[in-house]
């Protein structure tokens, strides 16, 4: 995980940053495409929630112009003009406010993104699949956008945030870590999987995921009640965080599972924290310790309970108990 940014290194860098900054600049999106951004941009639309919080969140939310019916953070975001949808973009609604930068994602399609690309319009793709690639983003928003002393006081307080937790599950043996199952949606049962930034933040909570398989992968009913979770996070968006966690709970297959016998399946009530990869997503972690943390000191009673059972049912044990008794009697017969 992140190390943290000595302080005068940071002061060193916005020294560097606030003398240095100068257009044109040249940069590589998450595509690994090279962008040339001839000036500070003016006219910003963006084409998801996410790119829309970390524009205002690195001081760029004055330049935003466009964004999609689905921003609402900040409530600045509601009122900006809408160009459809994150998987439903309006090609001729992006036009129409004469960009000099449209913000994209990876959800908004391939063929979106190369029409607009056709058009000749500044476009820089992002698609973070990990916390650290959220982080990098940020900065390159802020690099972008001219605001990169901001974006990086940012990013050094939400690692600050991350490093402050992860301090308290590091030295945690993983057989004291409760195991958890993160779903995304239950029809078909969509989980997190690692080299997914939910992973990384129930890693850094403190939990093991029970999912192995890499991304987002599907996952069958078998293979959660094999692997037994003692936690399910569900986070769906527009409310569908209640909706998971009844359609888990009320299946009568899972009901051996611990985490549904023990009442541990916990709804995110604001998915945006999770699954948006922005600046809120501190938030989110901070969410998932809550829920895990109980369950760390737990786990850890009841492995050490069950060491002291075994260790008293062992023969060994017992040997040593017996050899023990006579010593002590032969003790007080000298007395």
């Amino acid at each position: 995980m992140q190390k943290k940014t000595p302080v005068i290194l940071i002061i060193f860098t916005l020294i560097l940053i606030s003398s240095a900054q100068a257009y044109p600049i040249t940069i590589s999106d998450n595509f690994g495409s090279e962008i040339i951004i001839e000036k500070p941009p003016q006219r910003i639309v963006s084409l998801s929630p996410c790119n829309t919080e970390i524009l205002f969140a690195v001081g760029a939310g004055d330049k935003v112009v466009g964004g999609t019916t689905y921003d609402t953070y900040p409530p600045e975001a509601v009122n900006l003009s809408k160009i459809g949808g994150f998987s439903t973009v309006d090609i001729e609604a992006v036009v129409n406010l004469t960009p000099d930068l449209v913000l994209a994602e990876y959800g908004n399609g391939e063929e979106t993104v190369n029409t607009l690309k056709n058009l000749d319009l500044t476009l820089v793709s992002l698609n973070p699949k990990t916390l650290d690639d959220i982080l990098d983003n940020i900065l390159l928003v802020g690099n972008i956008t001219g605001n990169d002393e901001s974006s990086l006081l940012l990013t050094t307080d939400m690692k600050q945030k991350i490093e402050n937790i992860a301090a308290q599950t590091k030295d945690i043996q993983d057989s004291n870590k409760p195991t958890v199952l993160y779903i995304v949606w239950h029809d078909p049962m969509y989980a997190a999987g690692t080299g997914s930034y939910p992973d990384d933040l129930l890693t850094i909570a403190g939990g093991m995921n029970i999912v192995e398989e890499d991304g987002w992968p599907i996952i069958d009913l078998e293979q959660i009640i094999d692997r037994n979770p003692e936690i399910i996070i569900c986070s769906g968006m527009g409310g569908g965080s209640y909706t998971i966690m009844e359609a888990i709970t009320e299946n009568e297959v899972l009901s051996t599972v611990d985490a549904i016998k023990n009442n541990k399946v916990y709804p995110i009530s604001d998915p945006n924290v999770m699954e948006l990869a922005g600046p809120r997503i501190v938030e989110g972690l901070t969410e998932l310790y809550s829920y895990i943390e109980p369950e760390i000191g737990s786990n850890a009673i009841n492995v050490a309970t069950e060491d002291q059972t075994n260790a008293s049912q062992s023969p060994d044990f017992g040997i040593i108990f017996a050899i023990s008794i006579v010593l002590l009697m032969a003790y007080l017969q000298k007395k």
